[in-house]
């Protein structure tokens, strides 16, 4: 082999060598992209399609094997709710932005996706399809147009009453009676509270959102819970004698582990509702308390309105209340059964709802049952 045959292998094999380390370095960059990229040929051909896109837009019991342009185009169609409804600009375009949303395990997820030319620096070589999960994004600004729609109802009502009431009691034209003023007083202090609980409600939907809840766990026993729950009853409520509580084996019931005021907070809401929601001549919430060898389970049962299928599987939604209309009865945020899973999740555990319309309903909060031993490791 002559010495310029030796030099030209030499040189194609660094070419060989360099094309493919830099295959490797561009391969392994659009791998973990955090969007999903897709690319397609001159002959409408899917030549690349990495990982992000299939996690994102795959369900993981449904592998699908997309191999044409055509291909995508009606994947989309079929997954996306609803429809895209620009489907001939998307075919059509060389350049486009489109947004669409899936479902996937009871869950709203939005994308954009952008398709985009691919060109040398003389020919059109393919069309490429960058896809961005943006569905933090939406949710955010979701819960920013709530956050104000709300705000403007449920802080109108209070505010204009404590004006109305300090206008009135600094009339200087006016001798109010001392009880008059007291009452007014009163007013004043219960719409400040329910101020102040509707900030409350909001700073735990963040710290559950962003994962920032601090929770104070210990040991204690279930009897304790509620009955420290009971107590923060209205007294009204306490003295009409409309919330029970059957305590029939409560030696037999291991000592639950978790944070107590926040369990209790659950618990006091999941009561309140069943009085709240509730068209019954004689409310009534029992609960009872039951176990197996994983769980303690506290039921909280109620003769109110009861929930439909439909609207029991939306009721931990943020902002969702099962009547939505403007002469619905009961006021509230929509937040606070939203909070309620919060916790429990964050206690590693759940709520489970039996409901029927007309029938009451049975909400039961599912605790992991924890060992002393276990539960001292993580308080540490």
């Amino acid at each position: 082999m002559e010495y310029s045959d030796i030099e030209g292998s030499l040189k194609n094999k660094i070419y060989y060598e360099k094309y493919k380390n830099r295959h490797a370095q561009l391969n392994a960059v659009l791998k973990s992209m955090s969007e999903g990229i897709i690319l397609v040929d001159n002959n409408k051909q899917i030549v690349y399609q990495n990982e992000f896109f299939n996690n994102r837009l795959f369900n993981e019991n449904r592998k699908v094997n997309l191999k044409t342009e055509c291909d995508l185009i009606q994947f989309l169609q079929q997954v996306t709710d609803p429809p895209i409804d620009n489907v001939d600009e998307l075919i059509n375009s060389d350049e486009i932005d489109i947004k669409f949303s899936i479902k996937q395990s009871n869950r709203i997820k939005y994308f954009t996706l952008n398709k985009f030319s691919v060109c040398t620096e003389t020919d059109f070589i393919g069309n490429g399809y960058l896809l961005r999960d943006i569905t933090k994004e939406a949710e955010i600004d979701q819960l920013k147009t709530n956050l104000i729609t709300i705000a403007s109802h449920e802080f109108k009502t209070p505010i204009t009453s404590i004006r109305g009431s300090v206008e009135t009691l600094m009339r200087q034209d006016a001798n109010w009676d001392e009880s008059f003023k007291q009452e007014l007083l009163q007013g004043i202090h219960e719409d400040i509270l329910h101020l102040q609980d509707l900030l409350s409600v909001w700073f735990d939907i963040k710290k559950i959102e962003v994962g920032t809840m601090s929770l104070n766990k210990g040991f204690f026993p279930v009897f304790q819970l509620i009955a420290n729950t009971l107590d923060k009853l209205p007294q009204e409520i306490i003295e009409s004698n409309k919330v029970q509580y059957v305590e029939n084996n409560a030696e037999e019931i291991p000592l639950l582990y978790g944070d107590r005021k926040r369990l209790q907070q659950v618990l006091l809401n999941l009561i309140m509702n069943g009085i709240v929601h509730n068209d019954s001549q004689k409310k009534k919430v029992i609960i009872t308390v039951t176990s197996d060898y994983q769980y303690v389970y506290i039921h909280v049962k109620d003769n109110g309105i009861g929930i439909s299928t439909k609207d029991s599987k939306k009721i931990f939604d943020r902002f969702f209340r099962v009547d939505n209309s403007p002469q619905r009865k009961t006021g509230g945020t929509g937040l606070g059964l939203s909070i309620c899973i919060g916790l429990m999740r964050e206690h590693d555990g759940d709520i489970l709802v039996e409901s029927e319309p007309g029938k009451g309903s049975i909400f039961t909060l599912k605790l992991p049952i924890v060992s002393k031993g276990h539960g001292d490791q993580d308080e540490s």
